[in-house]
């Protein structure tokens, strides 16, 4: 992709974005979880998507940390 085709991919992107702060929070799995997940792609993957999921929104409900209700994306990037 050429420098300005970037920026006008960049761009539009951007543009899709809600005015409110994003954070990106990376989980990953320890090698001996990630030789079990390669032999149950589908469950431990799914349980991985589940629990991060509840774990961020756990955390953010508390007013300790963020107090609020928030929404999730999650990809997986194996």
């Amino acid at each position: 992709m050429s420098g300005a085709a970037r920026k006008e991919w960049v761009d539009a992107r951007i543009a899709d974005l809600l005015p409110v702060p994003y954070f990106h929070v990376v989980f990953t799995l320890p090698p001996a979880v990630a030789e079990i997940a390669f032999q149950n792609k589908a469950v431990v993957y799914a349980l991985l998507m589940r629990i991060s999921a509840e774990t961020l929104q756990t955390i953010a409900a508390n007013s300790k940390w963020l107090g609020a209700e928030v929404g999730v994306t999650a990809v997986l990037h194996p």
